[in-house]
């Protein structure tokens, strides 16, 4: 029988908080020393002592991964960071936490000298209390011994202290955290919202205590109420309840679109005096399955979304605030609603963001594939869902808790029915009013899947897309499909290419399909190498960027990007038509989604914005409209506008959502492109590669060239450069040719012609990006079964190169200790397996 005893860990967990008046929190951030230690020898030499030198050791950030940086690109083993920290006389006989938001994956820490606990869930918060074991006004040492070697599938694994390091300084009585449960009535438009008060009481006597709550809204106090407790002497986490009903004046509920959030602050009082605060947002919403609908607040929703490797090559897993809102935000541009979203725990800041804006998903315990863990017995996997369950609670935009991914397989995982049965019984009483689920690639096959005991079916699909079908015929159980995909596409965002729409309409307009979220959104660092018959599109290239995303690893979009969009948009189509230019009068025209397309949703507070392009393709607001309710399975409508259109090389039409979100767009231009410039020339034995700037106005570029008197164009481009790669030339056979940029009035004039030949050179890695991020820059660059290492030549003035880099990365290599604000000047090559070298790339600015 699968317990569901709470279950003690070696530390304590926790949920982060706003803190006020006497608590402090210390930023223990910054460079720590550092050393690896591949043969484990760091405890026998001494390493967590107190008064050990590690003066000679490298340094590394924190937050960071050090596979960032080139000597530990591919290191994983052990390794050991250490710094010393100073604690105020004042703050003597207060209780001070340090607490760890993250370190991958497995981790034991000292303090002065001293083993204060450990932790095994790499991508989880967690914290000790380390009040006895530090000295106030000396230096105090913290030592943590960090091991990545654990794996779960594809992913990476980034090794390191990922996420930020703190002290946080309280009263001996303290709040530690709280759970806010807002239940709406729908029919009467109330809410009635219940809090536990998680409290403290490290002190030897018991303490009686009065507590404030405050629920606000936009700032204002919607709703307050005082209760009293008497917390035992040595007690942790005691718990406290207030409940508190909302009458339908003061209930506004969190939608996607709406995502209205509320705040409640709970203060501890004493003798009138006010301690400590903490506070947490929330949202009011309701989320059922009713039948084969999944319902929001009583609406039906048919949702798209995508799967997310919260990583890239630039910042590894640290996540910083600017990585997290540009991938909502891109998510949100993209009309996502629901998703399973992630393996892995995300950081509060993501979900913070996740609330704001306004996504729904479910939180995962990141089980998956052939696991050990699926096992109802086995400590790890209850531990996990316990403690995510406990941080994400007030999490509105969370609505379900996965308990594993792909376990189902009666071959290899036995046990499979028993965990899986047990863990969504244990989520359920651990939460009873989100959803509980497990994400099966076995559904579709295995009549008695564990499916069936979530409350809906989460269902991974690579191809054979009528497996919804076999699933729903087996089951009866409406069905999210959480991953969906075919084949990897490539590293080159020209050719990132995959037929979305086909493996969307193989699993349209069925009723028991509630949604579809594709894997991947990003390109992700990986090593897996699949096994027949998928080996040759399913295994990772050679640049480490594992290629299922719309966006590369560093975030570029591909090719598919657009027709994606298209795809999600939460209508059919956007039009622009009847175009006047003399009249300046075109139609706008909306075609709203089917009653069971995907995704299908009621649309409100939408506007459809629309600008010309002046004669430089600059963009300028010229109207726009506020769109009257959208229903699926509306008929296609459509209005006027009228503008001077005489000096305008175009015009656009933007659909957008009630956020600001662009989610649609058409364009019709009325100019060709200008004259693009070609400015750098590679030749090659097997190619030659036309460097160039992109030029406004211009969607796709390609070469014409003379060759045996007939002329030919080469396949268009999204990116900056264009290769001729026609194996008929011949070596030294001159070619006469030009560059041409084109969007949809036409092709450009010619650039200036340009004479040249192949040669027995080789062409440089192609350079996808060059990313400053503070002192480093992050180069992403083309990597080739043939490539053995590769040189980067750099200076601070254009064709002065000063300093070199010689290195063997794949895919991206970092230039550390940039000076800030001095542009940087590259050039880089290849060195072959057969020692041949490359020709250098064109020069590379970096601002």
């Amino acid at each position: 029988m699968y317990s569901k005893k709470i279950i003690i860990a070696i530390c304590c967990f926790f949920s982060f908080a706003l803190f006020a008046q006497d608590a402090t929190k210390l930023s223990l951030d910054g460079n720590w020393s550092f050393k690896i230690d591949p043969e484990y020898q760091g405890e026998t030499l001494g390493f967590e002592k107190q008064n050990f030198d590690a003066s000679h050791w490298d340094k590394m950030e924190v937050p960071g991964n050090w596979n960032l940086h080139n000597l530990y690109s591919e290191y994983s083993g052990d390794a050991w960071y250490t710094r010393t920290f100073k604690v105020d006389e004042s703050q003597k006989n207060q209780l001070v936490r340090l607490v760890f938001e993250s370190v991958y994956n497995d981790c034991k820490v000292w303090v002065n000298g001293k083993l204060i606990g450990e932790n095994h869930l790499g991508f989880m918060p967690f914290q000790f209390d380390i009040s006895k074991h530090i000295d106030t006004n000396q230096e105090n040492r913290i030592t943590v011994l960090v091991n990545n070697m654990f794996k779960k599938g594809a992913m990476w694994s980034w090794g390191g202290i990922r996420r930020p390091v703190s002290l946080e300084i309280t009263a001996p009585v303290r709040i530690d955290y709280q759970h806010i449960t807002a239940i709406p009535d729908l029919k009467k438009g109330t809410a009635t919202v219940q809090i536990k008060i998680a409290t403290s009481n490290t002190t030897t006597v018991a303490k009686t205590i009065s507590y404030t709550v405050q629920l606000k809204k936009d700032g204002k106090i919607v709703a307050q109420k005082k209760e009293t407790a008497t917390i035992p002497a040595n007690t942790i986490e005691f718990e406290s309840f207030c409940s508190i009903a909302l009458p339908k004046t003061k209930v506004t509920l969190w939608h996607y679109d709406f995502p209205v959030l509320y705040e409640s602050s709970v203060s501890i009082n004493d003798e009138n005096k006010t301690f400590q605060t903490i506070s947490n947002k929330f949202g009011i919403r309701k989320v059922e399955v009713v039948g084969t609908k999944i319902l929001l607040n009583g609406e039906s929703i048919r949702a798209v979304g995508f799967n997310v490797l919260a990583e890239d090559r630039i910042t590894g897993t640290t996540l910083p605030l600017e990585k997290i809102k540009a991938d909502v935000d891109m998510m949100k541009s993209m009309g996502v609603v629901m998703t399973r979203l992630a393996h892995v725990t995300l950081p509060e800041e993501y979900l913070d963001y996740l609330d704001e804006k306004g996504i729904l998903i479910f939180s995962e315990v990141g089980l998956w594939g052939k696991d050990r863990w699926v096992d109802p017995e086995h400590p790890m996997p209850k531990e996990w869902l316990q403690r995510i369950i406990k941080k994400e609670y007030n999490h509105p935009s969370i609505i379900g808790w996965s308990i594993g991914n792909e376990i189902g397989s009666e071959k290899n995982n036995p046990k499979n029915k028993a965990y899986i049965k047990g863990a969504i019984e244990m989520a359920k009483t651990l939460d009873p009013n989100r959803f509980a689920v497990y994400a099966s690639n076995t559904a579709q096959s295995q009549q008695d899947d564990a499916a069936i005991y979530g409350d809906l079916i989460l269902l991974n699909l690579y191809g054979g897309f009528t497996g919804v079908d076999k699933s729903w015929n087996f089951h009866k159980k409406p069905i999210f499909v959480s991953e969906f995909g075919q084949n990897l596409n490539s590293d080159d965002p020209n050719l990132g290419v995959i037929s979305i729409k086909k493996m969307m309409d193989d699993m349209r307009n069925r009723e028991y399909v509630l949604g579809l979220s594709l894997w991947t959104l990003n390109d992700y660092r990986s090593k897996y190498n699949a096994e027949p018959p998928t080996a040759a599109s399913w295994t990772t290239p050679p640049s480490q960027n594992r290629t299922w995303g719309i966006v590369t690893t560093m975030g570029r979009p591909k090719r598919i990007y657009e027709t994606t969009q298209r795809e999600y948009a939460p209508i059919k189509a956007l039009a622009l038509a009847d175009i006047n230019v003399a009249k300046g009068t075109a139609n706008i025209t909306i075609t709203p989604r089917s009653k069971l397309d995907i995704p299908a949703n009621i649309l409100r507070g939408f506007k459809v914005k629309w600008s010309v392009f002046d004669s430089s393709f600059k963009a300028e607001k010229i109207g726009e409209k506020v769109i009257p309710t959208i229903n699926p399975g509306d008929a296609p409508f459509s209005f006027g506008i009228n503008s001077d259109l005489s000096k305008a090389n175009g015009l656009k039409a933007e659909f957008i959502d009630p956020q600001g979100y662009v989610v649609l767009t058409e364009i019709k231009y009325f100019a060709k492109p200008n004259k693009p410039v070609i400015k750098h020339i590679n030749q090659a034995i097997d190619g030659i590669r036309f460097v160039f700037d992109k030029i406004a106005g211009a969607d796709e570029y390609a070469i014409q060239y003379q060759y045996n008197d007939s002329t030919f164009t080469t396949k268009k481009t999204i990116n900056d450069f264009v290769e001729i790669d026609n194996k008929k030339i011949k070596q030294g056979q001159k070619l006469t040719c030009n560059l041409i940029a084109y969007n949809n009035a036409g092709q450009s004039e010619p650039s200036d012609t340009v004479v040249t030949a192949m040669n027995e050179n080789d062409l440089p890695p192609a350079i996808w990006d060059a990313i400053r991020n503070s002192t480093n820059i992050f180069i992403g660059y083309e990597v080739l079964p043939k490539d053995d290492m590769y040189e980067i030549e750099y200076g601070f003035k254009p064709k002065e190169y000063n300093k070199k880099l010689a290195f063997k990365n794949q895919g991206v290599v970092r230039i550390s200790n940039v000076p800030i604000k001095t542009p940087v000047y590259f050039r880089m090559r290849t060195r072959k397996q057969t020692g041949f070298t490359s020709e250098w790339t064109h020069e590379i600015q970096v601002n």
